[in-house]
């Protein structure tokens, strides 16, 4: 490490964050700090004594401590040290307070992105020796105010003069040091009104980026649907129809990703990530078939003339995510439409290059500075204000890191721009065989199915209607929890988030009335909490929406087996 580097102690013993905040500081202030750790307040005391240390982040929740105690016993052992508190959404009243009793500033977990961090890091440090100084400045003077008091009290009468002109000297050095202390103040507020609006305008920018990429998911949807309503005689082309519904539902299960993928910017492939060998070219069609509502049917309709080519190779498979695969060459695709003005040409390539295979998306649309080149890969970035995408190349470049791959982009000014993806070839080895499907339950079945919105409500029970299910269903867990005491119930599957009764107090009450009832939960957290190993008392499986038929299939034999 540098020797001019900044040590800074961070007292966390949550390993996951720890590793978190140090790629933060590894990938945008690499050399600036030296990130020391300690698990606790105890060891985080001891490490402090040693020395050193220039900066301290401190969470409040620790397992020898807990709340503003934590604070306390800190700021007691390095009153002279900035300190910076990270809390959770929960704990944002008690982060103030420590703000308000000497804290430097406070960050809230799961909000924190490496420029917020680092400027926060380095106004700690900064204010803190603004602090120093002024008490540095403010006990020399009372040293020196001290020493000539007692120099003038022992002169001659003659000297009494003096003394006042001192003592109005003395009022003034003072009345400047009220003044240095005033503009400290102010220049505090200040600064923290600047952070507050910069995490608003972020926390804005990911709204923003949300909403559009979300709404470019389902614009193949929308597109499609339409023109099989705008066009009933197309109804009676049984092989276009079924293109169409395959589009649709392709779209709709990446769409579903959109939302969970916002985790996925800094995640590096793990061992839970299935990859399967994928035929690029097709992947390619493909996301040329979903994005044609932007780049032809859109496009004309605000008088823009695109072109979409492809120079496809005769490539091998590469392992990977088909479906995040394709996700990439959407976004790719749809960065080029955005390029081009009112004419253009978008040509996609696939090709071998030693052990690496090439997908090529370029455009002669208006091309890129410096430097939003150098910023166009970060999650949120936008050119366009509210009308940018915000997530389209930074999901690409998760996707591509996932991948163990590289991007490189080449563009210009006024000339186009050139993105190519490498991603490594496969070895040639067979895939494994894909699980098969649970058969569903062969016999007739009496399922209650408690969901406040009513479409999700029908499209569940026309699901459980195809496999010949006797199916109940109410609006909230109040009304299922009257037709559960009214019935008897092979199974019962709940929403989560409901009105009047949630589906775990549901799922609680159910099971004090029938302690052996199968409950299926059904949640759009599902993935939030299975990272975090949540299982809520009473539910026997949580199934993530959306889901299909095959997915319902495979939890109630998961379930009705055990």
């Amino acid at each position: 490490m540098d020797s001019d580097s900044i040590n800074v102690l961070l007292i966390e013993d949550n390993e996951e964050h720890i590793t978190f905040l140090r790629q933060l500081l590894a990938t945008s202030a690499a050399g600036q700090f030296d990130l020391h750790t300690a698990g606790s307040v105890r060891s985080g005391i001891e490490r402090l004594k040693d020395g050193g240390i220039e900066l301290i982040l401190l969470d409040l929740t620790l397992p020898d401590s807990d709340g503003l105690e934590t604070f306390l016993r800190v700021i007691e052992a390095a009153p002279d040290l900035p300190l910076i508190v990270l809390s959770g959404l929960s704990d944002v009243a008690l982060a103030i307070e420590t703000v308000q009793l000497g804290a430097q500033d406070y960050l809230v977990k799961g909000h924190v992105d490496n420029h917020l961090l680092i400027r926060s890091m380095k106004y700690a440090i900064e204010r803190k020796r603004a602090q120093m100084q002024l008490k540095r400045a403010n006990d020399s003077l009372e040293v020196r105010v001290r020493e000539r008091t007692e120099a003038l009290v022992q002169t001659n009468a003659r000297f009494q003069q003096e003394i006042a002109e001192r003592k109005k000297a003395e009022e003034a050095l003072i009345e400047s040091n009220k003044q240095l202390s005033n503009a400290l103040g102010q220049l505090q507020s200040t600064q923290s009104e600047i952070i507050q609006r910069e995490r608003m305008h972020a926390l804005g920018r990911m709204a923003n980026g949300i909403a559009h990429d979300f709404n470019n998911a389902l614009a193949p949807i929308l597109g499609f649907s339409e023109l099989l309503l705008m066009k009933p005689e197309t109804l009676q082309d049984s092989k276009k129809v079924r293109n169409y519904i395959e589009l649709i539902h392709t779209a709709a299960k990446d769409s579903a990703k959109v939302v969970s993928r916002l985790r996925e910017f800094y995640r590096y492939r793990d061992e839970g990530d299935v990859f399967s060998p994928v035929v690029i070219n097709d992947v390619v069609l493909q996301a040329i078939s979903i994005t044609q509502p932007r780049w032809k049917d859109q496009a004309l309709a605000e008088g823009v003339n695109i072109d979409i080519r492809t120079e496809m190779g005769n490539v091998p498979t590469v392992p990977g995510n088909e479906a995040e695969l394709r996700e990439m060459v959407v976004n790719l695709i749809f960065n080029s439409i955005d390029a081009i003005p009112k004419r253009g040409t978008i040509t996609i390539e696939t090709e071998t290059q030693g052990r690496w295979l090439a997908i090529t998306v370029k455009d002669d649309g208006l091309g890129m500075s410096e430097e939003v080149k150098a910023r166009c890969l970060e999650p949120f970035y936008s050119t366009k204000e509210d009308l940018g995408t915000g997530l389209g190349l930074g999901s690409v470049y998760g996707i591509v890191r996932r991948h163990e791959g590289e991007i490189d982009i080449q563009t210009e000014e006024g000339r186009g721009t050139s993105i190519c993806v490498s991603l490594p070839l496969e070895k040639r080895s067979k895939p494994p065989e894909a699980p098969k499907p649970a058969a569903p339950p062969t016999n007739t079945l009496r399922i209650l199915v408690v969901e406040d919105e009513p479409l999700v409500r029908e499209v569940i029970s026309v699901y459980l209607a195809e496999d010949q299910h006797d199916v109940t269903t109410a609006e909230n867990g109040r009304v299922g929890l009257e037709k559960f005491k009214e019935g008897t119930f092979d199974l019962v599957m709940t929403d989560r988030a409901m009105p009047e009764m949630n589906g775990d107090q549901l799922a609680i009450e159910i099971k004090k009335l029938r302690p052996e009832q199968p409950i299926i939960l059904l949640t759009g957290f599902g993935d939030l909490m299975a990272g975090s190993g949540e299982q809520p008392q009473g539910v026997d499986l949580v199934v993530s929406k959306p889901f299909t038929l095959a997915t319902l299939r495979n939890a109630m034999v998961e379930v009705l087996g055990r």
